[in-house]
């Protein structure tokens, strides 16, 4: 096959699953070659670019580059070599030979889609299987998977969350646990693996859509499936890992609908889906309202409005939207208002200066070279092509749906930091993907002489993703990346300190490495000192053996709340050690207040009182204190 041939639509008869498109519906001619030339080069530029960024990250000192720096805290499998990879790949004379062995895959997805999508789908599930999140630092990990095993009311700790998130993330799982197959973070990671595969397909399904061909096809469904909204799939349970599926469905369904002619039955269904995950959702409506007005416009009179099948696609949506909107309305008002409008955004001067304040437009790059790692150099060729941009009514649907979901993210603030909270923003990863995906193909369509970029563009998404995978996937290196961010430089301030701190300590906790923990809860009290990082800090310094910093931690907190029976537990403890029969007298005395006829102050006294016996017989060593 020519390269020219590899570049364009076949011009021979072809298998397809697609309806013919309608002769009204025909796209428009491919980008002009001098244009996607052009763009070509700026794409190669700012591909090296991001390169040279990622390496100057990687050496840099201190976590400004934390976006970029991946290198650094992954070993060496996953590290320098993928780098090394990526920029051999930027040399035409080492990867022309690459080429035609990325047109055969390209091509396999045209001749053989099913099993292109088979094979898609369980490498996908393979991946993010082979990568398990040990870390689980990003958002709720540990406050969702504790509330899975605890089998919690999802009324008491999310109660913001809609019908199929609870269902999705607390029933499923809760069953599964309970059929001793599988515990909450093996649940979570195989409905994970299942929808990571999911994706896989739908990256096949965008190349099918787009029509592209050879190794083109290839770089078009990486740009769709690799990015940091992977680790999603790991291990997390929370409706973000499916918000992913439902923006990158709703731009296949809709791109296809435009091409094909057929009614937007199944964005309408992903948004409907979407509804009852999260009120994010509602970022797709201006994509699910563009794409009716450009079918009505090219398809509505010869494909008509009589049909049931045009009606369902309207209603399915709509009445998604009736049954939810109130629920995602008030939920809004009451929940997100924090993350939106904070006191922090107030006291800068509302939310348009707030958004770029301080050191919030680094972090907010660290975000997007997470996010999408090529996301500058597509942008860079995207204003290159600039009016070789032919296909206008498929790139108005792409913005559509980039957007509104990419177009907040400044506004937003949550209250962990961007580095941690980013899963709030996976689904924008998704929609980018999209978007990137639909450029690369009309680039490489209209330029076929630069189709050995494919390998380029493969390996920039793929290894940064890569290494963001290994990243959450190593325990220890991944601890050290997290308090690398937390100490700095730069230095952090504020709740997303006390809050970074405050995970390390519970996952050290629960690592059973107790100093450390110890240390970790003592520097979250510092911005953050709650009831229950105090209780933590005072019984981490217990485990410790530093039984004088327990009892003061739990002093502290008698003095916040004399009823606290755990805290005066503490002190009876931290006193036993101590020898400290004064403090185990009130601390008894307190909790048989507390719980009066109380079992374990009875038992504390009769302790205290054989280590009196003890110490009044003469020439008798004493006996520890219980």
């Amino acid at each position: 096959m020519s390269a020219k041939k590899r570049g364009g639509a076949a011009t021979g008869p072809r298998k397809a699953a697609m309806p013919p498109v309608a002769p009204e519906a025909a796209p428009p001619a491919a980008a002009p070659e001098a244009a996607a030339t052009r763009a070509a080069v700026v794409l190669l530029a700012g591909l090296a670019v991001l390169l040279l960024l990622r390496a100057w990250g990687s050496g840099a000192p201190g976590m400004g580059a934390w976006g970029l720096n991946h290198v650094r805290f992954v070993g060496p499998v996953w590290g320098w070599p993928l780098l090394a990879l990526s920029g051999l790949a930027l040399l035409p004379w080492l990867a022309r030979p690459v080429t035609p062995l990325l047109d055969a895959i390209g091509d396999m997805i045209h001749q053989a889609p099913g099993r292109a999508a088979t094979l898609a789908g369980v490498s996908g599930a393979a991946i993010v299987l082979g990568f398990p999140d040990r870390l689980r630092f990003v958002g709720d990990f540990l406050l969702r998977q504790g509330t899975v095993e605890e089998a919690g009311k999802p009324g008491v700790l999310f109660p913001q969350a809609l019908p199929l998130d609870v269902f999705l993330h607390l029933h499923v799982p809760t069953w599964i646990m309970n059929t001793g197959i599988l515990d909450a973070n093996g649940a979570a990671r195989a409905l994970g693996a299942v929808e990571a595969g999911l994706l896989a397909v739908l990256a096949v399904m965008m190349v099918r859509v787009m029509d592209v061909r050879g190794a083109a096809a290839l770089a078009v469904a990486s740009l769709v499936w690799w990015s940091g909204a992977l680790s999603m799939f790991t291990g997390y349970s929370k409706a973000f890992a499916e918000m992913v599926l439902v923006a990158a469905a709703a731009g296949v369904f809709a791109l296809r609908s435009l091409r094909y002619g057929t009614p937007p039955f199944g964005l309408g269904v992903v948004l409907a889906f979407g509804l009852g995950l999260h009120r994010s959702a509602l970022g797709l409506a201006p994509l699910w309202l563009l794409t009716w007005i450009a079918w009505a416009r090219l398809h509505g009179r010869t494909r008509g409005w009589n049909r049931p099948a045009v009606w369902i696609s309207l209603a399915i949506p709509l009445a998604a939207m009736g049954f939810l909107l109130p629920k995602i309305i008030a939920t809004f008002l009451k929940w997100d208002a924090i993350h939106v409008a904070p006191a922090s955004v107030k006291a800068q001067g509302g939310p348009l200066r707030a958004a770029f304040a301080g050191r919030r437009p680094f972090d907010l790059s660290n975000l997007m070279m997470v996010l999408s790692p090529a996301l500058p150099a597509l942008l860079a060729a995207l204003a290159a092509l600039g009016r070789g941009l032919t296909r206008r009514r498929e790139a108005a649907l792409v913005a559509a749906l980039a957007l509104p979901l990419t177009i907040v993210i400044p506004f937003i603030h949550p209250a962990q930091g961007l580095f941690r909270d980013w899963d709030d923003f996976a689904s924008a990863a998704a929609a980018l993907g999209i978007a990137g995906a639909w450029l690369a193909g009309e680039i490489l369509r209209a330029a076929p002489r630069f189709r050995w970029l494919s390998l380029a563009l493969v390996l920039a998404v793929a290894a940064p993703s890569l290494q963001w995978l290994a990243v959450q996937s190593d325990l220890e290196r991944g601890l050290g990346r997290i308090e690398a961010l937390v100490t700095g430089p730069p230095r952090r301030e504020g709740p997303e300190w006390g809050n970074t701190w405050d995970y390390l300590g519970i996952r050290l906790y629960r690592l059973e490495r107790w100093q450390a923990s110890a240390q970790a809860f003592a520097n979250a009290a510092r911005t953050s000192p709650s009831q229950r990082i105090l209780l933590q800090w005072g019984l981490a310094e217990a485990h410790a053996g530093n039984w004088a910093e327990s009892m003061r931690v739990h002093r502290i907190l008698v003095s916040r709340d004399r009823d606290d029976y755990v805290a005066w537990g503490g002190i009876a403890a931290a006193a036993s050690h101590l020898t400290d029969v004064a403090a185990a007298r009130e601390a008894a005395h307190e909790m048989n207040r507390i719980r009066p006829g109380d079992r374990n102050a009875k038992i504390l006294e009769e302790s205290i009182d054989d280590y009196l016996r003890q110490q009044a017989r003469p020439n008798v060593p004493p006996v520890p204190a219980p």
